[in-house]
């Protein structure tokens, strides 16, 4: 009697720790333990979020996209439209080339504009020009990135574009500034 008394708390602490592990249906010595469902349960948990469903909601899924709400995007190139090459790509010479300008803009913004206009030089993404060959009206195309609700800043990039061209080059022309969501602009000059 003795003896059991002695290890009577060993083996309730042993009964303790082991039979939960042996009620969630873990391995033990090569054996499976079948958990059986209780009352209110299913043999299935629908609802369980550990099963293997692929993370739909994360922007890092589509690494092939591209990136359009950064900063550094690159330049989206010469506008498309009227050519003269034959494989309808966009000449890179001749009287139908397009020359970008985001260079000469964007200084000029940061240095000879007033300060009011500076703040379009962020804003500014690309600026091509180009002259046809039977005309003296220069072609202009700015991308901004302004979105919806600053039409009025792509309308005011438009009337900065235009004095910039008749007051530095005196030429005359037309620009058309082109943002996401359908914010667009036009100026003669």
């Amino acid at each position: 009697m003795k003896i059991m008394t002695r290890y009577a708390p060993v083996a309730a602490a042993l009964v303790c720790c082991c039979l939960p592990l042996a009620a969630c249906g873990t391995k033990h010595a090569g054996v499976q333990a079948a958990a059986t469902p209780g009352p209110g349960t299913s043999a299935t948990d629908e609802t369980s979020d550990d099963r293997q469903v692929p993370d739909t909601t994360s922007d890092d899924q589509q690494e092939n996209l591209p990136d359009t709400t950064s900063d550094d995007q690159l330049d989206p190139g010469p506008p498309m439209g009227d050519t003269t090459d034959d494989d309808g790509g966009v000449p890179t010479a001749g009287p139908h080339r397009w020359f970008p300008m985001l260079r000469e803009f964007r200084a000029y913004l940061t240095t000879n504009a007033p300060k009011a206009d500076a703040a379009i030089a962020t804003h500014v993404t690309s600026a091509y020009l180009r002259t046809l060959a039977d005309s003296a009206r220069s072609m202009s195309v700015v991308r901004v990135d302004y979105g919806v609700g600053e039409q009025e800043d792509a309308d005011r990039t438009a009337k900065v574009f235009a004095r910039w061209r008749h007051s530095v080059y005196g030429d005359h022309g037309h620009v058309d500034v082109l943002g996401p969501a359908k914010t667009n602009a036009e100026q003669d000059w």
